[in-house]
């Protein structure tokens, strides 16, 4: 079976743009809540998100994304710095069939909202309508996808990309998860009291529920056998990959964490390891009651027996829930922990509740320093959708040996 490897990243978050910038506030506490003002929140009691305040400008495409909607303003850049850290020029793609997959709840959801508000309104707003718009300005030749599997839409497409290249569809795919913030998703999350009036504390004793962010992150992939032929440097080794529904309920998750449970082993067994190979689990962990003590029971769970203590965290206490966007973004972490050896505290969060600890599992809520052999990275999503991803080292994992 052919290796897939990263060979390229991107990020753009409340807490800054590209990679480096977005992995130091990371290690450094930072944490982009600030009120919304993208949209009108004077209506709503909570007024707090992680918004992106200052936009990154598209460098290469400069005014081709004016008029595209926020969405793409936010993926646009973070491709170019991908394909940019990748070795490879957006205007010289076309010496390679590449792909694009696009995971996202909202898709780009301004256009839309600004038809209901009787605005004028330049470009159609959708789902597709992002990759769509990349596909053509890059030019690209690949398969195109676009995965709107909420919360794990992200997830979804670099499964599907790490699919493509081993059926030979594709020389290189780009996989990216990205939202914005709406006024939509933040009046229905709103309406379902799962917001939190200050900070999110994922796992925390006392915490209130998520804070609604934005952003989108980035991975160039591609097979082994390509990234060496073209001489890339490979960043780390996409293993495997779970992927599941267990339909318990339209919002809330399964509280016997079965279909959670499934995802992870899904992906274990996909990459060939054991959970005594992971070092390292990148949480879903979004702050909410139901959600932090669903997973802390499937990880529990999976890890049992396994002969190590699993170091835990979430990011969500820094950048907020990203939706589509936080299982690439948190991929994107996970690379970048496994190239540094050291791992990402859980914001906020002190007093952890007694519901999410287990002995086989240690949150972690400082920087840890420590060699980083392989990361599962978990994202859940309403209607019971669940998902993971392993990541190991440049050199692959048992499954390469």
């Amino acid at each position: 079976m052919k290796e897939v490897v990263v060979s390229g990243m991107g990020v753009h978050t409340s807490i800054g743009f590209g990679t480096e910038t977005f992995w130091s506030g990371l290690l450094q506490g930072a944490c982009g809540i600030g009120t919304v003002g993208v949209f009108d929140v004077s209506g709503h009691n909570h007024k707090r998100a992680c918004e992106i305040k200052r936009m990154q400008p598209s460098a290469y495409f400069q005014d081709r994304v004016s008029g595209m909607g926020r969405t793409t303003g936010i993926v646009t850049p973070a491709v170019e710095e991908a394909l940019q850290d990748a070795g490879l020029a957006p205007d010289g793609l076309s010496a390679y069939r590449i792909g694009l997959c696009i995971g996202t709840t909202m898709g780009e959801i301004e256009p839309l909202e600004k038809t209901l508000s009787g605005d004028p309104v330049d470009t159609p707003g959708g789902p597709h309508t992002i990759a769509a718009h990349l596909s053509r300005l890059l030019r690209l030749s690949g398969p195109q996808w676009t995965f709107t599997n909420a919360c794990s839409a992200g997830n979804f497409a670099i499964a599907r990309c790490m699919e493509e290249l081993r059926l030979g569809r594709a020389d290189i795919m780009i996989a990216s998860g990205v939202d914005s913030l709406s006024w939509v998703a933040f009046t229905g999350f709103a309406s379902l009291r799962a917001m939190s009036p200050d900070v999110c504390r994922p796992f925390d004793r006392k915490r209130q529920g998520l804070i609604l962010g934005e952003g989108a992150g980035v991975l160039v992939l591609e097979t082994r056998e390509h990234a060496e032929k073209r001489r890339a440097q490979v960043k780390a080794t996409l293993l495997g990959y779970g992927l599941c529904c267990d339909a318990h309920h339209i919002t809330q998750p399964d509280p016997s964490a079965k279909g959670a449970v499934r995802a992870m082993r899904q992906a274990l067994a996909m990459s060939g390891l054991t959970p005594g190979d992971i070092s390292h689990v990148s949480a879903h962990g979004t702050g909410t009651i139901a959600n932090d003590q669903m997973e802390t029971k499937a990880i529990a769970e999976v890890f049992a027996g396994s002969g190590r203590t699993v170091t835990v965290n979430s990011i969500k206490g820094h950048i907020g829930h990203t939706l589509g966007a936080a299982s690439a973004i948190e991929a994107v972490m996970a690379v970048k922990a496994i190239e540094t050896g050291l791992f990402p505290p859980t914001l906020h969060t002190e007093d952890i509740d007694p519901l999410c600890t287990h002995d086989s599992v240690r949150l972690n809520r400082s920087v840890r320093s420590e060699p980083v052999e392989a990361v599962l990275s978990n994202s859940y999503a309403f209607g019971g959708i669940n998902s993971s991803i392993v990541l190991a080292g440049p050199k692959g994992g048992k499954a390469a040996s």
